[in-house]
């Protein structure tokens, strides 16, 4: 007989974005949205919550990107941020279902420094961050140091290369991980055909990631909907153990102001001692 149980999450957040200019133009940018977040039931859940019915102050995205000394090409960003790697780097799914592979690597945003720029040529983002996550911590000494490089975010047709390395905070120890990534994005008139593909190490041990996703918009953007299908594989001693997840996701957003999506993920294939699941992910989005 199947276990059915459901699990919650509410969020109270400040969303503030301001661009600073004098007479020679634009030089920085702030972003600040701290969000409170409280759990209900909720057994996978990040370290730095206590329990499955917790609640903590979080940090989406905090920091300054300052872009005054050569017109967007050179740029230093200070504070928190996402860790460039792969497709999160150009497609913001913060507080969204719609998810790709930083759970692999445990970890999508973290405080530190970047140097990043766009030009006619490539978009670029280097950067060098504590490896702790949500809070600053140097406890295990954790650190991250990755980046992207890849064709402009305007294209048509985007590509991109993403290297990862560094001892990923957990709960009671880092995990030494290596990543090198290839990212490909390509847009037709309503549609949006995506691709991940990386590999890499946790501690000894060899892992593979990929991700296909294929979606649509309506011509005012206000429904999306999308398919996926991801892929991971795992080496174990001498044998090698894969998982298969297709996710059915859709967005509607029935005001400027209130958004509704929902997400049907099922398992085609679970690695060894997992169980096999099906999940229903329900999402209201409201700001005032």
């Amino acid at each position: 007989m199947e276990n059915h149980t459901w699990s919650g999450q509410h969020v109270i957040g400040l969303d503030f974005h301001k661009v600073f200019s004098d007479q020679s133009g634009d030089y920085g940018t702030l972003t600040f949205q701290p969000y409170w977040v409280r759990l209900n039931n909720m057994n996978m859940h990040p370290f730095f919550f206590e329990s499955s019915n917790d609640s903590e102050l979080t940090w989406r995205i905090a920091n300054f990107n300052y872009t005054g000394l050569s017109n967007g090409g050179f740029n230093i960003r200070l504070g928190h941020f996402e860790i460039p790697f792969g497709l999160e780097h150009n497609l913001d799914t913060n507080g969204t279902l719609r998810q790709y592979s930083f759970a692999d690597r445990r970890i999508k945003a973290d405080w530190g420094i970047s140097l990043n720029g766009n030009t006619p040529d490539l978009d670029y983002e280097i950067a060098l961050t504590r490896g702790s996550g949500n809070d600053i911590s140097s406890k295990y000494n954790p650190y991250v140091f990755a980046g992207r490089v890849g064709t402009p975010s305007t294209n048509n047709l985007i590509t991109g290369i993403s290297w990862f390395i560094g001892d990923v905070r957990t709960k009671d120890r880092t995990i030494l991980t290596k990543r090198l990534g290839l990212d490909i994005a390509y847009y037709y008139h309503s549609w949006e055909a995506l691709f991940e593909l990386s590999g890499g190490s946790d501690d000894q041990q060899s892992n593979v990631y990929a991700m296909g996703e294929l979606s649509w918009r309506n011509a005012p953007e206000t429904v999306h909907l999308f398919s996926q299908l991801q892929f991971s594989k795992r080496k174990i001693v001498d044998d090698w153990d894969q998982s298969k997840l297709i996710n059915f996701g859709l967005n509607w957003y029935v005001t400027p102001s209130v958004g509704v999506s929902g997400m049907m993920s099922r398992s085609l294939e679970v690695l060894n001692g997992q169980q096999d699941s099906a999940r229903l992910t329900l999402q209201l989005q409201v700001r005032i």
